[in-house]
């Protein structure tokens, strides 16, 4: 049991916060009132805002390696230098570089991760994910189209029983879920797209997926096809409320009602879009249209970032600049998104608030930061000013992982240390 006092509750609608205790017991809220008492663990959280865990429902753990070596190249020469550098990681490079990843996306209040992973090394990946204490639902970026010389094909068989593989071995144990997880329709032909969405709907996984995030691909595909990428995965029959589209920049308006009519999940990465200049999806229609949509931190060779509130607030501010309109992405619909949203994306109904039953990953953030200042305005101060590096402690499932700004668990010093030791030798490669 654990007995948290004095915390600011969020209300996102009306963007105010109301002191409050609450009590954690089996890895689940089981009281919240203006005062409670119980014998127990203590924890005094005065001044702090308490935030349900957030989503960051598409990314690519390992990049966490490859910032910076990749700044200020256009998309063709970026995809194929990360490609050559990451296949040339060895196994023991590639459990750090997640490591790394998700202890940055813990340290920023992100208790669950949608990650598109690769298979060489599938083995160091979990064992990261495990040894972060992060929940991930993962899965291998299927391909069986090579867009270069750098990319590794997969025939449809062979990408079924890596799927079957990690099903079968780490589906439902601990924290961890797998996914169903085509590259996009640039990448993969139509018999791998339907037959990764048919092995999903028979064990009611996620499907995830990159869609319409490069013009050049988007209109090689309307090409082939005669279809925008969206219009093609529908004719696949693959959208539905359990496929996560990352990007989802290059839509037709039509190809936005099609999203919202099957109910699919667009995840917003707006610093990836700006960084490599993809272009800016039309997040605001899509949202009014009635797409559901949640923040990702893609990979950080693209974005520099796992900062999933800084995210959130890139995505607002691209949204306004693109309307015109200071009204769109509000605060409250941004949190709603890093929150519930994207929990709801993940498939789980029991996370991502805080509300009695729901399972107790938060974080507390302080409030007494120079940014934040003025406690009638601390969410939107938060978000707007703000950052999460003002994340003072992170729980899952009631467990703390960081407390007072430190790691419970790992030596994060040591952890860097080796990280750096592995960039070295990449930096000579690259």
């Amino acid at each position: 049991m654990l007995l948290i006092k004095n915390a600011l509750l969020p209300n996102f609608d009306t963007l105010t916060t109301t002191p409050s205790d609450l009590l954690i017991e089996n890895g689940r809220f089981s009281a919240i009132a203006p005062q409670l008492t119980a014998q127990c663990e203590t924890l005094d959280a005065q001044g702090m805002l308490l935030l349900p865990g957030m989503a960051d429902i598409h990314t690519h753990m390992v990049q966490s390696l490859t910032k910076g070596p990749l700044d200020d190249l256009n998309i063709t020469q970026w995809l194929q230098k990360m490609l050559a550098a990451q296949w040339s990681l060895t196994a023991e490079d590639w459990y750090y570089g997640v490591l790394l990843g998700c202890l940055q996306s813990l340290r920023y209040g992100v208790t669950a991760i949608n990650e598109m992973t690769y298979f060489p090394h599938i083995d160091a990946v979990v064992q990261a994910y495990q040894d972060a204490g992060i929940r991930a639902t993962f899965g291998i970026g299927a391909t069986d189209i090579a867009e270069n010389e750098q990319t590794k094909v997969t025939d449809v068989d062979e990408c079924l029983k890596q799927a079957e593989y990690l099903y079968d071995r780490w589906h439902g144990k601990g924290l961890l879920r797998t996914a169903a997880v085509p590259q996009g329709r640039p990448a993969c032909t139509p018999e791998l797209m339907t037959a990764l969405k048919q092995f999903a709907r028979e064990r009611g996984l996620v499907y995830h997926t990159h869609l319409a995030e490069g013009k050049a691909e988007t209109d090689r595909v309307r090409a082939w096809t005669g279809r925008g990428e969206a219009e093609e995965l529908a004719h696949l029959g693959v959208l539905d409320e359990n496929t996560i589209l990352a990007h989802s920049i290059w839509l037709s308006d039509a190809e936005i009602d099609l999203l919202a009519q099957t109910k699919a999940v667009v995840a917003h990465c707006p610093s990836t879009n700006m960084k490599l200049s993809d272009g800016a999806p039309r997040i605001a229609q899509m949202l009014q249209a009635g797409v559901r949509v949640g923040f990702g931190c893609d990979g950080e060779a693209s974005s520099a970032n796992r900062d999933l509130l800084r995210e959130a607030r890139h995505g607002s501010y691209l949204q306004k600049v693109l309307t015109l309109d200071p009204t769109v992405l509000p605060a409250g619909q941004c949190y709603r998104m890093l929150t519930e949203a994207g929990m709801t994306a993940l498939g789980y109904d029991d996370l991502g608030k805080l509300a009695i039953g729901c399972q107790a990953d938060f974080s507390l953030v302080r409030t007494d930061d120079l940014s934040t200042t003025n406690r009638r305005r601390i969410l939107t101060n938060l978000l707007y000013a703000g950052s999460g590096s003002q994340i003072d402690s992170v729980f899952v499932q009631g467990k703390p992982i960081l407390r007072g700004g430190s790691f419970v668990q790992h030596d994060i010093g040591r952890v860097l240390e080796q990280c750096e030791r592995i960039l070295a030798k990449l930096e000579e490669r690259m």
